[in-house]
């Protein structure tokens, strides 16, 4: 196997999953508690923007608290799968980029999935269309990064 030198400005996480090939394990669940949190958060988004004038200021305080509930659903979400991971892989390193990811993960897609649909009402665009499919992608791309970062911090 050739092995290519890592520039270290890019976004390249080969080497990590090489390294540490039960990442690769997690990734479904990493990303699928973001995106649920993230899909659910567009829903009630939608529901409550029906017929409800929005401002600026009304969006900040509900991001704090998405921001809030997102991180202590992220905890609890990341405490269960990170006990699992503990008991069947071991390794505190692991475990903390497994909590970590989706800590961090779930938080961020519930901040996400309040804020698009939200941000489309302000700039007096329908949130209905293309809140979804960004929301994802979003939450997605956020994700990775965060499990991947640590990762290569961590690992």
């Amino acid at each position: 196997m050739q092995h290519r030198r890592r520039d270290p400005g890019r976004l390249d996480f080969e080497a990590e999953l090489e390294r540490v090939v039960s990442l690769a394990l997690f990734i479904p669940v990493v990303l699928a508690l973001a995106e649920s949190v993230s899909i659910q958060s567009v829903s009630l988004s939608l529901q409550v923007l029906q017929g409800q004038q929005l401002t600026w200021l009304a969006l900040v305080k509900k991001l704090r608290w998405e921001f809030l509930t997102g991180l202590l659903l992220g905890g609890a979400s990341s405490l269960v799968v990170g006990l699992v991971a503990m008991v069947w892989l071991g390794g505190a390193a692991f475990v903390f980029c497994v909590f970590g990811g989706i800590a961090a993960g779930v938080t961020g897609a519930a901040v996400i999935g309040l804020a698009l649909p939200n941000l489309l009402r302000l700039l007096r665009r329908d949130p209905q269309v293309a809140a979804g499919p960004i929301v994802l992608v979003l939450a997605d791309v956020f994700t990775l990064l965060v499990y991947f970062n640590l990762a290569r911090q961590l690992l």
